[in-house]
């Protein structure tokens, strides 16, 4: 099995603060799939209506926040929960694939309650022990670990301050957290991520103008949902 836990984020050297970024993480709007509790995975599935509702939702809640750049993953339910906030901002939306969900192989198109029957074995696995399970003709955790730390990366070296916006996925986004705190790919589960939520994490380093490699991550908000009032989804019926 893949080293389970993340090597690669910088992580503190020291406790003087010279340069903060502040990478805010946005799950996508409800999508059409997620309305029938089916795994999507990478199949490119639209926004539903309160989907579409959401991603303006999302856009009024950046409205006041200073953004340099906005990145999404290219499945369309991700960069169009994007792009309101992308056009309200008048700043170009980037779409890296690094940022696309897990893909869910033999899973994808599947309601819940068929891929609890059909692969009730991996399915029990999927749900107790993530960080050992490879979805079938799919991905493991490690698969999205190793190209979500070189996204990581990539964005502190071409961010060292300020404000940066992803729009991703539910399980992208449980490994971002983890990833960020340095904490094993078994507490997969341990997270929530409701459609359209916000949550942040910020990057202090201590080496301003230079490749950031002292410093730590801070988690500073967790699933905030309070932009959504009347077009909240309950993401506990959905597949994932």
């Amino acid at each position: 099995m893949h080293n389970e836990k993340h090597r690669g984020v910088p992580h503190c050297a020291s406790r003087v603060e010279n340069c903060s970024l502040k990478i805010y993480l946005v799950r996508h709007g409800e999508s059409a799939w997620n309305v029938k509790h089916i795994y999507t995975g990478q199949q490119d599935v639209s926004l539903s209506e309160r989907g579409a509702l959401q991603a303006e939702r999302v856009a009024e809640k950046f409205a006041g926040i200073d953004l340099q750049a906005i990145y999404a993953s290219p499945l369309k339910r991700a960069h169009d929960t994007a792009r309101p906030t992308a056009r309200w901002k008048d700043i170009p939306l980037r779409l890296d694939a690094r940022l696309a969900e897990i893909h869910h192989g033999a899973w994808e198109g599947n309601p819940a309650a068929v891929i609890r029957e059909q692969y009730a074995d991996e399915y029990r696995a999927w749900r107790t022990q993530p960080h050992r399970m490879k979805m079938p003709e799919g991905e493991s955790l490690a698969d999205v670990s190793f190209r979500v730390q070189s996204f990581l990366q990539d964005s502190l070296n071409a961010h060292h301050d300020g404000n940066i916006l992803i729009v991703t996925h539910d399980a992208v986004l449980r490994v971002i957290i983890l990833q960020t705190l340095q904490m094993s790919l078994e507490f997969f589960w341990r997270w929530r991520f409701d459609n359209a939520s916000v949550s942040m994490v910020e990057w202090v380093g201590t080496e301003p103008g230079s490749v950031p490699t002292h410093g730590e991550f801070r988690l500073a908000l967790l699933n905030d949902v309070h932009h959504l009032i009347g077009v909240y989804t309950n993401c506990d019926a959905q597949a994932l």
